[in-house]
């Protein structure tokens, strides 16, 4: 359980300030979750903190655009507790998912930041740039073997430039040569297969990795600058043994 007193402190302090505070609480929580990597809810808490940290920020120093500011803030907030009321905000712990499938088997490959490609990988190892922090730029997806069950499809969403368009398996999503980081994707099995779900998980910079997520969930962030530094996948049979 996460220990809130000493964000109780900070909050009651006589010389409390609700933006340094809730900056520090943010700061907190941040070092506090990379600690205790099982609990995937930690990088939403460290968002949502700075995010009214920055609404704090704001309402404290009157600007003309106050008003656009707080309003384009709080649609943020809002994106958040949608995302927790359908239940992927965080995602799914490691141990709440089935084991990689046998039968159908996927492979990765990333296009990372002063590196170029990856090699493909197979599922479920991680393809990524994190020991370097280096951004994931685009990544492709194909299965294993010809003739499988399941097709493949999958977007991501671009630094300044927004949502990708929908690909299909061996197609590349993102950019080369652009410097542009990958900060969400998607990941789905196009054909709705009944006897398997598509899982994947992302390193995310400053925060580690998120739980998993599932047939066409976002995984990831917008509008936070956070890059992607890595990515993990596999297909799983419905109702497989958990982990």
């Amino acid at each position: 359980m996460l220990p809130i007193g000493n964000i109780h402190s900070m909050t009651s302090s006589p010389e409390f300030n609700s933006n340094e505070a809730l900056h520090q609480a943010a700061r907190w929580c941040e070092e506090y979750f990379r600690a205790h990597p099982d609990m995937s809810v930690g990088h939403s808490m460290v968002s949502l903190l700075d995010l009214f940290s920055q609404m704090a920020s704001v309402q404290s120093e009157p600007a003309e655009d106050q008003r656009l500011l707080l309003s384009s803030l709080n649609e943020r907030v809002e994106a958040y507790v949608e995302r927790f009321a359908r239940g992927d905000l965080s995602g799914i712990p490691l141990a709440n998912v089935p084991e990689p499938s046998d039968s159908v088997k996927v492979e990765l490959q990333g296009h990372v930041a002063f590196e170029g490609d990856t090699d493909w990988v197979p599922q479920p190892q991680a393809c990524s740039g994190e020991q370097d922090g280096r951004a994931i730029q685009g990544f492709s997806l194909r299965l294993a073997e010809d003739g499988l069950p399941v097709s493949l499809r999958y977007k991501a969403h671009l630094a300044f430039k927004g949502d990708t368009d929908w690909h299909e398996a061996g197609d590349f999503c993102g950019t080369r040569g652009e410097w542009r980081r990958m900060e969400a994707f998607w990941i789905d099995l196009d054909d709705q297969s009944e006897q398997f779900d598509v899982f994947y998980s992302a390193h995310l910079a400053r925060l580690g990795w998120t739980g998993w997520f599932k047939n066409g969930q976002m995984c990831g962030t917008r509008g936070e600058y956070r890059q992607v530094e890595g990515i993990k996948v596999f297909v799983a049979e419905r109702n497989g043994e958990a982990v």
